[in-house]
């Protein structure tokens, strides 16, 4: 995916590309996948919506705007935050390039929509996929799909998550992990803990 397909994409969702994000050491994409197999007592919140609600999008785009707003994802006046992006080809079996890209929220969105629609936050119509990190790194939101609902969940300091920490670590000692990924998981690691 080039730049140009990539703020295209995002422009249907309501999202503007503000460029790659420079953090190094900042939670690897994979790491924040897991939110979805967190727990209560990690802080987990969720809100779901009922694929048969016939309010369906308008009550999906309120549930995310909703946990964005009230976890902090959204940060401060700018409305900015990280969006995870895998920039692999399309190509069947290439090996995924998951990066984060700092993006801001529009006055106008439809993030559940057109987002998911366009194939960048979902793969098709009522099916999001997709992961964001606040610019703080202090909460993670993710956008998921069940047998018969769609929600939106956030999990509050990442980085005192086992089940995330755990990762990492995996992916820090793995021979099999890219060495720039690697690199990502080691600097993460030996951060100090975000103040909540």
């Amino acid at each position: 995916m080039n730049e140009t397909q990539l703020t295209a994409s995002l422009a249907q969702a309501g999202l503007r590309y503000c460029g790659p994000d420079r953090t190094f050491g900042a939670l690897p994409v994979k790491a924040a996948w897991l939110a979805v197999s967190c727990r209560r007592e990690d802080g987990r919140r969720d809100l779901v919506v009922d694929k048969e609600d016939a309010q369906l999008l308008a009550n999906a785009n309120a549930a995310w705007f909703r946990l964005a707003s009230e976890s902090g994802l959204l940060g401060g006046g700018d409305r900015m935050f990280l969006l995870g992006v895998d920039f692999a080809d399309a190509d069947a079996g290439s090996v995924p390039d998951l990066r984060w890209i700092r993006v801001e929220l529009m006055e106008k969105w439809d993030v559940m929509g057109a987002g998911v629609t366009s194939g960048l936050l979902g793969s098709g119509a009522f099916c999001p996929e997709f992961v964001m990190l606040s610019l703080d790194e202090t909460v993670v939101l993710r956008g998921t799909t069940w047998d018969r609902r769609i929600g939106v969940l956030t999990v509050p300091n990442p980085d005192r998550v086992q089940m995330i920490r755990t990762y990492v670590e995996r992916l820090a000692i793995n021979p099999r992990t890219a060495p720039a990924e690697r690199a990502i998981a080691e600097n993460w690691l030996a951060r100090p803990p975000k103040d909540s």
